[in-house]
């Protein structure tokens, strides 16, 4: 949980997942463990206290991309775990809506 002037926020991750295609979740053999995965990722992020705004994939390019709000950090890299966390590299990036990151640099670099 983050605070803006009084205000408070829980925290808006994108996360980036991206595989080489011989350990394409799609294959044969992680076909098991991706669908165990994807059927609980609901429960999981719930579990997790994550609320999932979006999760997309990118077939050609071997991406996923996950639209993620979390208390904390260490939520979000728990909900990457199994076959997402060793057959991918990741990217997780905590965001701020435009407006909060707005009013966070116009304060900041505003004299007195």
């Amino acid at each position: 949980m983050i605070v803006f002037w009084g205000a408070v926020r829980t925290m808006m991750f994108v996360a980036t997942l991206v595989h080489p295609p011989e350990l394409c979740l799609a294959r044969k053999e992680f076909t098991p463990e991706t669908r165990l995965w994807i059927d609980g990722m609901e429960d999981s992020a719930e579990k997790l206290g994550i609320k999932v705004h979006g999760a997309y994939s990118c077939p050609t390019e071997h991406t996923f991309y996950f639209i993620l709000e979390s208390d904390d950090y260490k939520s979000i890299t728990a909900f990457f775990s199994g076959i997402m966390l060793t057959n991918n590299n990741g990217r997780i990036s905590p965001v701020n809506p435009i407006k909060v990151s707005a009013e966070i640099l116009i304060k900041s670099t505003t004299p007195g």
